[in-house]
């Protein structure tokens, strides 16, 4: 019972930051003046085949143009750790049960009620189960990713 205190009181500090984030940084009524994503144009990405353009509308919504689909999942992980890369970071130490890496002693055990459910764990083995070509559209996403955090070494920022 007493850990249920503990992970109601993370979920309610995790929903204030969301609130906080939304209303301070993400800006609802359009793009984030903090993002420093690219607006519109070629995306310089290596490893692409062909040329990807990325067109934004106003609100930072971004529109991805490929001309096959390896280079569609690379600019989509490019482009979505370009929007999320805090948040993705977030939810991986939340799933894998490491989120006191980040939230502090605290949050122990919560990291230890995630490592018994087991997420990560799951996620590995579902994911030997995958057919060769889904398998290889996931590493272009993460490829994406990677070559984002590649290209900002020490600058990463909120979204």
């Amino acid at each position: 019972m007493k850990w249920l205190k503990g992970f109601l009181g993370l979920v309610i500090i995790f929903l204030l930051m969301a609130v906080i984030a939304v209303v301070v940084i993400i800006n609802p009524f359009g793009a984030s003046p903090l993002n420093k994503y690219t607006q519109d144009g070629n995306l310089p990405l290596p490893g692409l085949k062909e040329p990807v353009t990325v067109h934004r509308d106003e609100k930072g919504m971004a529109y991805i143009y490929a001309r096959n689909p390896e280079d569609l999942y690379l600019a989509q992980g490019f482009v979505t750790a370009q929007d999320r890369l805090f948040s993705m970071e977030l939810i991986r130490l939340f799933a894998s049960g490491r989120i006191s890496e980040l939230a502090g002693e605290k949050a122990r055990n919560l990291d230890t009620k995630m490592r018994t459910l087991g997420f990560h764990r799951n996620a590995k083995k579902h994911a030997a189960l995958l057919n060769e070509e889904t398998r290889m559209f996931f590493q272009k996403y993460v490829d994406g990713v990677n070559a984002f955090i590649a290209t900002r070494p020490g600058n990463i920022h909120l979204e």
